[in-house]
C-alpha cells in the first residue's frame, strides 16, 4: 500500500512538474473569473475597488505564457544539440591545435637538446675544421683529418660554438682564451 501511495505522489508531482505553466493559468484564470463575477454581483461602484485585482490576474496570466515559451525555447532539443555539436566541435579544434602546439615544442625541445649536446642534428650545414679546413661529418666531434676538435665550450654559458668562432652564438661573449677545447 506504501508503495501504490508512493507511486501516486510521484505520478502527481511529475504532472505538476510537466504541466506547471497550464495548471497556473488554470488558477488564474479560475481567480480573474471569480473576480469578475464579484464585480458583476456588487454593481460598478465597488467594481472599481475589484479592478486591481483583475487586471494584475490577467497580467500574471501572460507573464506565465511568456515564461513557459522561454523555457519551452531553452530546452528544445534541437537548440540543445546544436549548443552540444558548436561545443564539440570547438573542443575538436582545440585539440587539434593543442596538438600541433606540443609536436611543433616538441621539435624544438629535441632540436636545442641535441643542439646542446652537440648531436647529429645539431648543425644542419657542413661542419670544417678551422684547422685544416676539411669538411667533417654530421655529428663529427673531432676532424677526421687533424684531430682537432670541431667545437668548443663556452666558458660563460656553457653552449657548444664551433671551434673557429670568436664569439658564443647563445650569451655573445668572448670564446677566444676562456673557451674550453672539447677533449675525448
Amino acid at each position: 500500500m506504501k508503495r501504490l501511495m508512493g507511486r501516486i505522489r510521484t505520478g502527481i508531482l511529475r504532472f505538476f512538474l510537466r504541466h506547471w505553466a497550464g495548471l497556473l493559468i488554470l488558477l488564474l484564470l479560475l481567480l480573474a473569473a471569480l473576480t469578475g463575477y464579484q464585480m458583476w454581483r456588487v454593481g460598478p461602484v465597488m467594481a472599481v475597488s475589484l479592478l486591481p485585482q483583475l487586471v494584475i490576474c490577467l497580467i500574471l496570466i501572460v507573464a506565465v505564457v511568456a515564461v513557459r515559451r522561454v523555457v519551452k525555447a531553452l530546452t528544445d532539443k534541437s537548440l540543445v544539440e546544436s549548443t552540444v555539436n558548436r561545443g564539440q566541435a570547438a573542443l575538436k579544434d582545440k585539440v587539434e591545435e593543442t596538438k600541433d602546439t606540443l609536436a611543433a615544442l616538441g621539435a624544438d625541445m629535441k632540436r636545442d637538446l641535441e643542439r646542446l649536446v652537440g648531436g647529429p642534428a645539431a648543425e644542419t650545414a657542413p661542419v670544417r675544421c678551422a684547422v685544416c679546413g676539411r669538411e667533417a661529418r654530421a655529428g663529427a666531434r673531432f676532424c677526421e683529418g687533424c684531430g682537432a676538435a670541431l667545437y668548443v665550450v663556452c666558458g660563460r654559458c656553457g653552449q657548444m660554438a664551433l671551434a673557429g668562432a670568436k664569439f658564443c652564438w647563445a650569451c655573445g661573449a668572448p670564446l677566444g682564451a676562456g673557451a674550453a677545447r672539447q677533449r675525448r
